[in-house]
């Protein structure tokens, strides 16, 4: 099986099938309260659903509805203090960058570096956090305190799993640089020691970026910051 799939988190990717624990269903409950005064300001917008991390998806007639609709829905959130999941931003020098990548078992291989250390991290798209196994996160400096903020998820065979999240520094692939990203401490692919961890959509949610599949590179281009 192809690790890229391996681990999920996040409201839309747990399954319909399982119950969410009450203080998961507690925070989706404060979220929708947080942004229904922008429902009711975008009365065209149809919520679709909301994760961890206070994404809202949503759909509309008008591009442009959706877009102050999810302007308005992170300035609430923000004003309720729900946006506990440290998302990063992009570094004032972060700058486009073209890095070779391998692959293995089907997946890609990227060189990375967190807090200024070498790790190697597989390219998952379908994971919305990133994570990285706990010798690793040590090696960094970066320690798992009590009262972290943990994300719940499946692994492999429908085992639910409890992550906790560090906050690193840095983040970097070549020049392309996010700060303050929070990271999951979990070894996703045991028994791979030549593999960290897993790039996931928290840091390439920040470019625009695509595999050169002939070279064996990957592009990133930083995006605008909403």
């Amino acid at each position: 099986m192809s690790p890229l799939r391996i681990i999920a988190f996040g409201a839309g990717l747990l399954g319909a099938a399982c119950a969410l624990p009450p203080e998961r269903t507690e925070r989706e409950r404060a979220l929708r309260a947080a942004i229904e005064p922008c429902l009711k300001r975008y009365p065209a917008v149809k919520l679709t659903g909301i994760d961890d991390y206070g994404h809202v998806y949503a759909r509309a007639p008008e591009h442009e509805e959706i877009g102050g609709f999810e302007h308005c829905s992170r300035d609430e959130i923000q004003r309720a203090g729900l946006d506990w999941i440290g998302m990063g931003k992009l570094a004032a020098d972060a700058a486009s960058a073209t890095v070779p990548i391998r692959t293995a078992y089907s997946a890609y291989l990227v060189p990375v570096r967190i807090n200024g250390i070498n790790a190697t991290l597989v390219l998952d798209t379908g994971a919305s956090q990133t994570m990285i196994r706990p010798d690793v996160a040590r090696l960094a400096g970066l320690e798992v305190i009590r009262g972290a903020p943990m994300l719940a998820g499946n692994v492999v065979g429908g085992r639910r799993v409890s992550v906790p999240l560090v906050r690193a520094r840095s983040l970097s692939v070549g020049a392309a640089t996010v700060e303050n990203l929070d990271i999951g401490v979990y070894d996703a692919l045991p028994g791979r020691p030549e593999v960290d961890g897993l790039l996931g959509a928290n840091f390439l949610n920040h470019f625009k970026f695509s595999v050169d599949r002939r070279k064996l590179e990957l592009v990133l281009e930083p995006a605008a910051e909403k």
